[in-house]
């Protein structure tokens, strides 16, 4: 997609070329003006890839002798992730997205301007604000971040975010796979905010980089219809606003993202065949969809629930910010000490158990000084031991998708009333998802 960021005099940090008009407000776009083709007065490239028909008119204003350099070339990047869009459960599978949950991506571009930029706590908050169960959120963030700080600069300033529950995409692949698999995009001026769009997720755009892009640019003609991101505001009703206007930003961005979707590869291959003065070979290149994303999507290791009976069961709402009138249950996992120790409980898989259960919940009980109870999950069970050394068993009977939550609501239910909820459970996690729990509960 052709760069669509306008020069406004200043040093270019795109292309470390320096404007000829300093002082002077200029409205050339970069990849299409004199100043980023030309050195010296002299055209560098041979040949000039427009994704789109209409940057043929742009390029025609801002450097009319490169014109003839022009081919239409459409955009390789999109016709990827139209080749991923058949695998898009199968990347939700890979992030660990359970049926049910929405997956958030929050994109940034580079500079100060950027989502990122500007607002730096952005992926916190929204952990902190939306309930983990319905929600899950990724970051995406410019190779040129990564390159700018490094991966481990980038991995302690999100150290918080990723025991939350955040999944951070690697720099080079997985953003594709990742677009493709979400149900909400936050972005700013960078590309990925049209490829977003132009695969219909409902998009929120940030308003701080606005100013640098080409409002005749695909990006710039999404700017105008799609709803502006309030990072500081309640979201969800910016999430539905965004859903609400979805048919319109994805019909903006599908219209000018590429004018030959699916035939990129064709055309710059024939194009780079006619410069070598050479025979193209026999058959059409292979459109290859996006790997699988390689992300590690651990559940979070401390979580604050709570749980409000309803007409029709109990919602539950967990998150990493501290709830009035939660419970706070940590993972044995939880290397935070002073968190850990705090927790009201605290809880392992079966099959992770480091010894003996009950040495174990021991164990626990002795370095834990504020934990009431321990909890020990399975696919089959989830069992509740007590400091007193009572033990309460929960067996399902009937297949349960998420064992950890069900051992969360039940150690919640245990220390706020004093008892485990009849079976068969019915949790609300939000106003789309509800699951039916089938067990029944023993002491001993």
């Amino acid at each position: 997609m052709a760069t669509d960021t306008i020069r406004n005099g200043r040093r270019s940090q795109e292309s470390g070329v320096r404007s000829q008009e300093s002082g002077v407000r200029s409205q050339e776009v970069f990849g299409l003006s004199d100043n980023t083709l030309k050195h010296q007065g002299r055209l560098v490239p041979s040949s000039i890839a427009l994704s789109h028909s209409e940057q043929f008119d742009r390029l025609a204003q801002g450097c009319p002798d490169a014109l003839p350099l022009a081919f239409l070339s459409g955009d390789p990047c999109y016709d990827r992730l139209l080749a991923g869009v058949p695998h898009r459960l199968t990347y939700r599978k890979a992030l660990g997205l359970r049926p049910g949950q929405k997956l958030v991506v929050v994109n940034s571009t580079w500079k100060d301007e950027s989502l990122y930029g500007s607002h730096p706590g952005i992926v916190t908050e929204l952990l902190d604000r939306l309930p983990y169960d319905h929600y899950r959120v990724a970051l995406i963030l410019h190779p040129n971040i990564w390159s700018s700080h490094g991966p481990r600069q980038i991995r302690i300033w999100q150290d918080e975010a990723l025991r939350s529950g955040l999944l951070l995409i690697p720099p080079h692949e997985g953003w594709r796979a990742a677009v493709i698999a979400a149900d909400l995009v936050l972005s700013d001026h960078g590309s990925v905010s049209v490829y977003a769009a132009a695969l219909g997720r409902p998009i929120l755009l940030s308003a701080e980089g606005r100013g640098s892009v080409d409002p005749d640019s695909a990006l710039g003609r999404l700017y105008e219809v799609a709803h502006p991101l309030d990072p500081h505001a309640d979201l969800v009703p910016q999430f539905r606003r965004a859903e609400e206007l979805r048919e319109r930003t994805h019909e903006t961005a599908r219209t000018w993202v590429s004018s030959a979707p699916g035939q990129a590869l064709d055309l710059i291959r024939a194009e780079a065949y006619r410069l070598m003065d050479a025979t193209p070979p026999p058959g059409r290149p292979r459109l290859l969809a996006p790997p699988e994303p390689e992300v590690q999507s651990p559940e979070p290791t401390s979580l604050w629930i709570r749980v409000r009976p309803t007409d029709d069961g109990l919602s539950v709402h967990r998150g990493p910010a501290p709830e009035l009138g939660g419970v706070l249950i940590c993972s044995d996992a939880e290397m935070d000490h002073r968190l850990a120790s705090a927790a009201d409980a605290l809880v392992i898989a079966e099959d992770t158990l480091p010894a003996d259960e009950r040495l174990w919940s021991d164990t626990v009980f002795a370095h834990r000084p504020g934990a009431c109870l321990t909890a020990v999950y399975s696919a089959e069970e989830v069992r509740l031991r007590t400091r007193d050394g009572a033990l309460l068993q929960a067996r399902f009977t009937g297949p349960v998708d998420d064992p950890h939550l069900v051992a969360h609501v039940l150690a919640e239910r245990l220390i706020t009333v004093g008892r485990l909820p009849s079976g068969p459970l019915h949790l609300r996690l939000s106003e789309e998802r509800t699951l039916t729990i089938p067990f029944e509960h023993t002491s001993g």
